[in-house]
């Protein structure tokens, strides 16, 4: 009985939650929300409206005032300024518009369409309905792919740490049954024990990923986009996270009860401050920036910098080195606290 619900929980929840996630995405056909401020009176500012809302756009007029407390408060990913001398710069063959956005916003197709209907306005070709591909800086995948993607591995993060922090209570069992004193006695070192367990604990963490990526691509996620190596490096560094993050709770905890209460507690916090469950351009500035706190942040970082700006290397580096040393730290963290507790 107990063997279904550890697969139940291991594979079956984790890959549920990374199905409905790429579902989302894969099916929703919404027209995206243009929030416009209009400081213009000029001739060409009805025309552009309507040329934005025949891309498709639903376009939704604010005061500046509220545009920028929106922004502030994490309520708008992006504003389109319509400037009081744009309809000048229409007639002067240039037009001018400006989009503001929070600090974290990732290229969208706002910015495709908005060009593409002011220079329609100049050469007087209606842009019409656009299946606009906006292309980012190196090409890996288009933007709504990439939310296909953040979503996934979002959910994937979290699981990953929630699993192997709970499976990391198997050090408990092993010192309630005596198994653990058993096999220092016989010769076994410290070390060889705490790395079989983390050794298994990245194992579980890598039979996670297979499932729940493999089978949103199976769904039509672009996975292999920017390469093997770029989604095999994001990978690791969050499992080498997630174990080093896990054999900390268990140094710290005395029970396997209050490592499950762990797991659920820096699993779910990890994950709704990294923007595992949305992107971090609708939440507060201030919040933006705790979020580097948070694992899954730079877990979601790696992935972004792989299929946002193209490839493995220098561009994750600083994403992977912060997995990497977080694992390192909260795994001698973790070393020193089961050193206490063995002996």
């Amino acid at each position: 009985m107990k063997r279904p619900l550890n697969l139940l929980w291991l594979l079956a929840v984790p890959l549920f939650f990374g199905v409905l996630g790429a579902g989302m995405f894969l099916q929703s056909g919404q027209v995206p929300v243009l929030p416009v401020v209009v400081e213009d009176r000029g001739p060409w500012v009805d025309p552009l409206l309507r040329a934005l809302e025949a891309t498709p756009m639903q376009v939704r007029r604010l005061e500046r005032e509220e545009a920028i407390a929106r922004i502030h408060q994490g309520r708008e990913r992006v504003v389109l300024w319509v400037p009081p001398d744009f309809s000048r710069s229409v007639d002067a063959g240039a037009p001018r518009l400006e989009l503001w956005h929070g600090p974290r916003y990732e290229p969208g197709l706002e910015v495709a369409r908005i060009r593409a209907v002011a220079a329609g306005l100049v050469t007087g070709t209606p842009a019409g309905t656009l299946p606009v591909a906006a292309v980012p800086p190196r090409p890996t995948v288009e933007p709504r792919e990439y939310q296909l993607l953040r979503a996934v591995f979002g959910f994937y993060a979290m699981f990953a740490l929630v699993t192997l922090i709970t499976q990391a209570a198997a050090l408990h069992r092993e010192r309630a049954l005596g198994t653990l004193s058993r096999t220092l006695v016989n010769g076994a070192t410290y070390g060889e024990v705490v790395a079989g367990h983390a050794a298994a604990l990245f194992l579980i963490g890598l039979l996670q990923a297979a499932a729940m990526l493999g089978v949103t691509a199976l769904m039509g996620a672009p996975w292999l986009a920017a390469g093997l190596p770029a989604l095999a490096l994001a990978v690791v560094a969050t499992l080498v996270a997630a174990c080093g993050i896990a054999l900390a709770a268990a140094g710290f905890t005395h029970t396997s009860q209050q490592i499950h209460a762990v797991a659920t507690l820096v699993g779910t916090i990890a994950a709704m401050l990294g923007g595992a469950f949305w992107p971090l351009d609708v939440v507060p500035s201030a919040l933006q920036e705790v979020a580097r706190l948070s694992p899954v942040y730079w877990a979601l970082d790696a992935v972004r910098e792989a299929f946002v700006f193209g490839g493995p290397g220098a561009a994750q580096g600083p994403a992977v080195a912060v997995l990497f040393l977080v694992g390192l730290l909260a795994g001698t963290a973790g070393v020193m606290g089961l050193r206490r507790w063995a002996v």
